[in-house]
């Protein structure tokens, strides 16, 4: 298929390109944009492209080309200037990827898979080093309740290609979740500074333990807290009174993966 070329900024395509930088229109059009060769390449392959977006200087760049050839998605090549109006990367380099989004809802058995879940976590660099981080130590799903929208450019990009190597769910009754979850046999454990709970490094968390990080500012609701299994903190020196949530996240996660391997 030969490739469409646009040169102005006030193409209707790419005026509708640019508006998916908000959510309301990403929700409304079920599309979000992937940019940058490494984020495109994880996403090739995977049967979601609508549309692959290439700068002009890129036309003769191999390894862009080979990406365009492989990628499935309707081929269009911009000008500078219009590539700059649907860009929301500060130094992009000239590819971007316009996917169709995938249901987030949680399916109906998640038996066998490793979980964790992210209530509130509302810093989109923090949700996107976290399934960055998920997806490196073993975690089969995230689930994600009040968070930042998981197709934020920052979240994205924070993920470095993560995005598409782990499921990802959308949760609005978290309560009803855990509730779901303990009745599966499973135990639920929120990150938290509360006493009484485990304590990392003296007490084990296993594969089948599903995870809660809260809230970078307020943490976990009690009234989550309350209705799972217990806690768990990492103890610390009286030099920080406590972690950010995605090193805290990383921390936990590690930990659980090493019981995994023994």
């Amino acid at each position: 298929m030969e490739p469409i070329y646009i040169t102005s900024r006030n193409n209707p395509l790419v005026i509708s390109l640019a508006g998916l930088s908000d959510k309301k229109e990403r929700d409304r059009a079920g599309l979000y944009i992937v940019e940058g060769f490494k984020s495109c390449e994880q996403a090739c392959g995977l049967g979601q492209v609508e549309y692959v977006l290439l700068r002009e200087d890129r036309t003769g760049d191999s390894a862009y080309a080979d990406l365009v050839s492989r990628c499935g998605g309707k081929q269009v090549v911009l000008s500078t200037a219009a590539y700059q109006k649907v860009t929301q990367d500060r130094t992009p380099d000239g590819i971007l990827f316009v996917l169709r989004a995938e249901s987030a809802k949680l399916p109906a058995d998640m038996t066998g898979e490793r979980i964790c879940i992210l209530d509130g976590i509302q810093n989109p660099g923090n949700v996107g080093t976290i399934l960055r981080s998920a997806a490196a130590l073993g975690v089969d799903r995230v689930i994600l309740h009040d968070c930042a929208d998981v197709h934020h450019q920052k979240v994205l990009r924070a993920t470095m290609g993560a995005y598409f190597k782990i499921s990802i769910s959308l949760c609005t009754d978290l309560f009803g979740l855990i509730v779901q979850l303990r009745k599966a046999g499973r135990r639920v454990i929120a990150a938290a500074l509360s006493s009484g709970g485990l304590v990392l490094g003296r007490d084990p968390l296993y594969p089948t333990d599903c995870l809660i990080f809260g809230n970078e500012g307020h943490g976990i609701a009690d009234t989550i807290i309350r209705v799972c299994d217990t806690t768990v903190k990492i103890p610390m020196t009286d030099k920080a009174e406590s972690l950010n949530a995605a090193a805290a996240a990383a921390v936990l996660l590690w930990e659980q993966s090493t019981l995994e391997k023994e």
